[in-house]
């Protein structure tokens, strides 16, 4: 499907894309082959305090010992998006990937900013070394973070979620567009993961799919997983991460926050759209 031209599957809930999912967060624990328990992550869909603008964010860090011994590990992915209801589709104004490892922090943002039709990069290396680069915006063309993307997919937005089919989905977090090709696998090689797995419960859709590597830290960015019913994320894998090998996230809890709550934007990043 081009980038270009992607329409709503239909809505066969009639729910839209806030009904569905705003409020929800989602908690991980993260484990690797040696240790099962190495650190926590969670997500969250919330509204702020400026109408029509909300917020996504997944943050990771390390528990325990093997924590210590790396020196105190954070991950944090933040986007500021708009609803837009005639597309029943999320929207992304600003995404940021920060990554903290002791004293040493890099820091990346996009921009999207629409009335002037540009999308405006800036990084910052742990080093202290920083980039700005921008690109005119394509007229018709689709924009997604990691974040407005993954609740976008879960939708419907690209197409019912269904067994042997591959997805082209866009995504703009670095310099030049890189589309991520997912695969949601057969139901002969889902019953062959499926048989890998010692908890089976709520794992309906295997999918695999690859990214920035170093967005995950990861030598080759690949990442496979697993998808409820309901296209609730229950388990992922990311391969070959540095330190760790194959590192997994399972879903420990899923709740809705109360629908009034709201996040303040920080006055750094609302000057941003």
């Amino acid at each position: 499907m081009p980038l270009s031209l992607a329409k709503a599957a239909e809505n066969t809930t009639g729910l839209s894309i806030l009904d569905k999912y705003l409020g929800e967060e989602l908690s991980y624990q993260i484990g690797f082959w040696l240790i099962g328990h190495c650190g926590d992550a969670k997500t969250g869909f919330l509204r702020t305090n400026v109408s029509d603008i909300y917020r996504i964010s997944l943050e990771g860090h390390g528990v325990g010992f093997i924590n210590f011994l790396l020196g105190r590990v954070k991950y944090s992915y933040l986007s500021f998006c708009q609803y837009l209801p005639d597309e029943d589709r999320l929207r992304p104004l600003y995404f940021e990937l920060k990554k903290k490892r002791g004293d040493k922090q890099s820091r990346r943002s996009v921009t999207f900013n629409y009335a002037a039709r540009k999308i405006e990069f800036f990084q910052t290396e742990s080093s202290g070394k920083t980039q700005v680069h921008s690109e005119p915006m394509m007229p018709a063309r689709i924009y997604e973070d990691y974040l407005t993307l993954f609740y976008n997919f879960r939708h419907g937005y690209y197409g019912p979620i269904e067994r042997d089919r591959k997805y082209r989905l866009p995504l703009y977090t670095k310099k030049q567009m890189r589309p991520v090709k997912l695969q949601i696998a057969d139901f002969e090689k889902e019953k062959q993961f499926r048989s890998q797995e010692f908890n089976q419960t709520d794992k309906h859709f295997f999918m695999q799919f690859q990214i920035n590597r170093e967005d995950v830290s990861s030598g080759t960015g690949e990442v496979e997983g697993w998808l409820s019913s309901d296209a609730t994320p229950v388990k992922g894998i990311i391969k070959d991460v540095i330190f760790f090998g194959d590192l997994w996230g399972d879903l420990m809890e899923k709740q809705m926050a109360a629908s009034n709550r709201r996040v303040k934007i920080p006055a750094t990043v609302k000057n941003k759209f």
